[in-house]
């Protein structure tokens, strides 16, 4: 049976100890069962944003750390929803369900949709959970989860990512958080807004994956680490690169939580 982005939370929950009531999604054995046989400490979900799964494989050694991670631990192509934009696609993977249920289409719906997500009901059971994601997205789950930390992007998308990550490192090292999720928007922004040429994707890639590599490293307790994406590249100009494909990667990988090597 072909996994879908309605799949993680419920996946998320079933690590956790608790069942998402009347989800949509159901959670990944194959998961279930890697992190069984792991130790770990905390659990961590990265959506890159703009990233499908043959975009994903056509930047290869860009995303070196990423891969690396899905080679010692597990690769999915996940099948991603419709409408495939962010906002009702990081619905779906925070709450198990398709975006006709949760109706979260834009930033403002969070204040309305009786929906929880996996973060809101992990801190419900004490699970100390949080987000660092762009200012109106952080500033509609205050009071909802542990940790909500906006991000403003005031120089630029690179330097935006590179505090997401340092404010995550913080949030586990500082906070205390169990629970973590975090957006990457490098990919997107540069399709978007300035790419002129492949090297210009190429390069938001390697940022991305630089990021990441930051992250497994810069962790000081053993981690489950998630990475998946809210849609496929979407910019009309650069969409050939997915090849008419709608699905998008899902990595699992623990790392030890410490500098100098993972958890094999």
């Amino acid at each position: 049976m072909k996994h879908t982005q309605l799949d993680i939370a419920p996946t998320i929950s079933a690590l956790l100890g608790f069942e998402i009531p009347e989800k949509d999604g159901n959670e990944i054995s194959e998961i279930v069962e890697f992190c069984a046989k792991k130790s770990y400490d905390q659990i961590l979900l990265i959506i890159v944003d703009g990233l499908g799964a043959e975009l994903y494989r056509k930047l290869n050694g860009a995303l070196a750390h990423i891969q690396a991670l899905a080679k010692d631990g597990l690769f999915f192509e996940i099948h991603s929803l419709p409408p495939r934009i962010t906002t009702p696609n990081i619905g779906t993977i925070l709450t198990g369900y398709a975006p006709e249920h949760h109706l979260l289409y834009e930033t403002a719906d969070t204040y309305y949709t009786p929906i929880k997500s996996i973060l809101e009901l992990a801190s419900e059971r004490g699970t100390k959970s949080g987000i660092v994601i762009e200012q109106a997205g952080a500033k509609a789950m205050l009071n909802r989860v542990d940790l909500a930390i906006g991000v403003e992007n005031l120089h630029g998308i690179i330097d935006y990512d590179r505090r997401i990550v340092d404010l995550a490192l913080k949030a586990f090292s500082l906070e205390g958080i169990k629970l973590l999720m975090i957006h990457l928007r490098a990919i997107d922004n540069c399709s978007h807004h300035y790419a002129k040429a492949w090297d210009d994707i190429a390069f938001s890639a390697r940022t991305i994956d630089k990021n990441c590599e930051r992250l497994c490293y810069g962790l000081q307790k053993p981690t489950l680490v998630l990475v998946t994406s809210d849609h496929p590249i979407h910019v009309e100009k650069w969409a050939h690169l997915e090849d008419n494909d709608q699905d998008v990667p899902l990595v699992v990988g623990c790392v030890s939580g410490t500098s100098t090597s993972k958890e094999q």
